[in-house]
């Protein structure tokens, strides 16, 4: 097809805008709203005062028809968040980010849209039953999710009372011992410590008076069942009780600490030699309750975080309460278990900097030694900080100052680092080739444990590499050789792994033998002799699958828009009741492609920009424009799946108007970028400006001079690299003068 002809349809197109007769739909597939039903979500906007939930946090000032307030997302000396009652928005232009009130809470509690969603539809009072697929489960019951939660929050709130009161000599014993420890009234109170007492029904008994079932002690993990009878019994007893909260603040679990008085009286009474059990015991993994997802005192730590961009992550809850008496507010701990990539993955929601502190003793640097792997596949800054002399940090703060813990956090090594430093301690490299070969080695092990290749991935191993090159003084490309091979031996263990599992399954139970006979032997299957020791638990395979239920991934939402920007709140498939708008002819097009677009995305800009400020302005052009725009005129992906909302929207028949495409978003970066347009439209107000529908034709006209703009390059380009016949040649270059001509035919 000659060029001319390809730009014919073009000036075609160009003659029916300049008359508004706009005759290119785009086709795709009809597409209706994602999961959490757009009507809901309507709802729970509707019901919600933005101004009532940030003032629920933040100190608010009147300023013209809006409200102020210090922004909670850096350190801000005047108030530079503005909120704005009307739209029910908020913007801070200091840190660019802004959006609906669900996007507040996204930002602000560092979750995704549907617990957003659900945070405020508790709030107002609405009952939201897509987030209970499945069979409908029945209030009171074992297997409900807020049953579960009132049952957790009441125990938290009976043991807090029962140590406040301190009537009982083992409360008394209770309270000498948190002040032994230096805590206070009002760090017990802002930690809603309490005291089990020594006793085996004391958490069922105060359950069953609020008519909580003992079914629902056990779901909630306050009590454990006897084993082979009938009843249950209290799972903390005679300990200090530490609430465990999740990133809203709700208690979804307890863990227990030893009183060392009276573990030493239970020890005596047993007569065994005991010593009153383990030093801390947390809570089971329940409905609520996650070890690996969830983070002790992070809600009281998240703007701290923020503000110093780092988090120091603990061992136990003694120590966030030690580091904050210390006035040191960003510490969190884990529970029970080592940090994962799931903790991980919560804590980049807050902060980049992430410095793991260790006791000093021998297990605390073995746990150093395992974070490795996770350094190099987690996409944060992580550092190890081990303390000295065998200290936990609460022992350290009491012997040193706040001032010297973070002088330290600031100095500690990435997690590299610090292995090669444990590997080299005392090695001469130069000369001791066993040892270094070996560290060699295990480093390069731990490389090769990283997941599926991605640029990133590959880009900060290389960057180890180099940093191993000039610890070992070998060249870098020796190393990289190495790399691989090992990588290929490993891969060749798991291949072979794999067949004799297969083998191994395939084989079966042998056939039944004749009664009597003895059973026929079969000699015993073993791994080839170079595979490695089999072991069916991988740490970071679970770490994996405890990913996916992180922020209530598990309730069963498709995770649309909330934890990346390519998603926008639209599903590729249609629920069973949802309602379609109104079809037209040209609705059924194919799907375009979603875009990925980095973790943070691209601001609009350009033309673009000037396309969707004229769409806000005016549902009428964009109902034109949802059947004029092509996506690939649009410059940035952003633009794009704005563009894609809207579209989402005309085809349900729902109003094209900003309030809607609000609702209908889920990630709070494309918020943010319609409240930074709608900022920019109120700020020029007055200004005499054409008509939308005038500006949207001269848009559409720009768009189109561009991709002509960009064939005619090609074309260009085509004639200087290819070599064509001098007939062809002088065709091709009067196709792009004719077809310049006409364009520039004035009109």
């Amino acid at each position: 097809m000659s060029f001319l002809r390809w730009m014919l349809p073009a000036f075609v197109l160009f003659e029916f805008v300049a008359n508004d007769i706009l005759i290119r739909p785009f086709d795709r597939s009809v597409r209706l709203s994602s999961s959490t039903d757009f009507d809901v979500k309507e709802r729970v906007r509707a019901a919600t005062d933005i101004v009532d939930v940030i003032g629920h946090d933040l100190e608010l000032r009147p300023q013209g028809r809006h409200f102020v307030a210090r922004c909670p997302f850096h350190n801000d000396s005047r108030p530079s968040m503005t909120i704005n009652q009307e739209r029910q928005s908020w913007k801070c232009w200091v840190c660019d980010i802004g959006g609906d009130v669900f996007s507040f809470i996204m930002q602000r509690e560092g979750v995704d849209f549907p617990t957003a969603l659900r945070s405020l539809a508790e709030r107002a009072g609405i009952e939201i039953p897509e987030f209970n697929r499945g069979p409908k489960t029945q209030p009171g019951s074992p297997d409900d999710k807020a049953t579960l939660m009132k049952a957790v929050d009441l125990v938290c709130r009976s043991y807090f009372d029962e140590l406040a009161s301190g009537k009982s000599d083992d409360a008394k014993m209770a309270r000498d011992y948190l002040a032994s420890r230096g805590i206070d009234d009002s760090n017990r109170e802002l930690f809603k410590i309490g005291f089990a007492p020594d006793s085996w029904d004391f958490a069922i008994n105060v359950l069953k008076r609020n008519k909580f079932s003992e079914a629902v002690a056990q779901a909630a993990g306050v009590a454990i069942g006897r084993d082979g009878k009938s009843g249950c019994y209290d799972r903390f007893r005679g300990r200090l009780m530490f609430p465990i909260d999740n990133p809203q603040g709700q208690a979804i679990s307890l863990g227990g600490r030893i009183i060392p008085a009276i573990a030493n009286r239970i020890a005596e009474a047993k007569g065994d030699g005991s010593n009153g059990g383990a030093k801390y015991i947390n809570g089971p993994e329940t409905m609520l309750f996650r070890k690996s997802n969830e983070l002790y005192g992070l809600h009281l730590a998240r703007d701290a975080m923020r503000a110093a961009d780092e988090v120091l992550v603990m061992e136990g809850y003694t120590d966030v309460v030690a580091t904050r008496m210390a006035g040191i507010d960003h510490s969190v701990a884990v529970l029970g278990t080592a940090l994962t990539a799931s903790h991980i993955r919560v804590l980049k929601r807050f902060v980049n900097r992430v410095v793991l502190v260790l006791d000093g003793d021998e297990a605390g640097k073995r746990r150093a030694e395992e974070v490795l792997e996770l350094f190099v596949t987690a996409d944060a800054d992580l550092r190890i900080l081990t303390l000295p002399d065998g200290l936990d940090p609460a022992d350290f703060l009491a012997q040193q100052s706040a001032a010297n813990l973070l002088d330290m956090a600031g100095k500690a090594p990435d997690a590299m680092d610090h292995k090669l430093n444990r590997l080299t301690e005392g090695v001469d490299v130069t000369r001791d080739t066993h040892r270094v070969t070996t560290a060699i080695e295990t480093m390069l092990g731990v490389l090769t444990k990283t997941p599926a290749k991605s640029d990133k991935t590959e880009l900060k191993i290389d960057q180890l590499l180099v940093r191993m090159s000039q610890t070992f003084g070998l060249p870098v490309e020796r190393l990289q050789r190495r790399l691989e091979t090992v990588r290929e031996e490993s891969a060749e263990r798991e291949r072979k792994q794999a067949r004799y599992r297969k083998a191994n399954t395939n084989s079966g139970p042998p056939k039944s033998a004749p009664s009597g006979a003895p059973a026929p032997q079969r000699p015993a299957a073993r791994p080839p002799a170079a595979a490695a020791p089999m072991d069916d638990f991988d740490p970071f395979a679970e770490a994996a699958m405890e990913d996916a239920a992180a922020f209530g991934i598990d309730e069963g939402f498709d995770d649309y828009g909330s934890s990346a920007p390519s998603d926008f709140g639209a599903s590729n498939h249609q629920r069973p009741n949802a309602q379609p708008g109104p079809q037209r002819p040209n609705q059924h097009r194919p799907a375009p492609q979603r875009p990925h677009e980095p973790e943070q995305g691209t601001p609009i800009t350009g033309v673009d920009r000037e396309l969707f400020e004229t769409l806000i302005e005016s549902p009428e052009v964009a109902a034109m424009a949802v059947e004029s725009i092509d996506p690939s005129w649009l410059y940035s992906n952003t633009a794009k799946m704005l563009l894609s909302a809207y579209q989402d929207l005309d085809l349900q028949g729902r109003d094209l108007d900003v309030d809607s495409v609000l609702v209908l978003l889920e990630n709070d970066f494309l918020k943010n970028q319609i409240i930074t347009l709608q900022e920019r439209i109120e700020q020029r107000a007055g200004h005499v400006l054409d008509e939308p529908h005038l500006r949207y034709t001269a848009i559409l006209t720009r768009f189109r001079e561009r991709e002509f703009d960009a064939e005619k390059s090609r074309q260009i380009a085509k004639l200087q690299s290819a070599s064509l016949p001098e007939d062809e040649e002088l065709a091709m270059l009067e196709q792009l003068f004719a077809a310049e001509r006409i364009r520039q035919t004035p009109r």
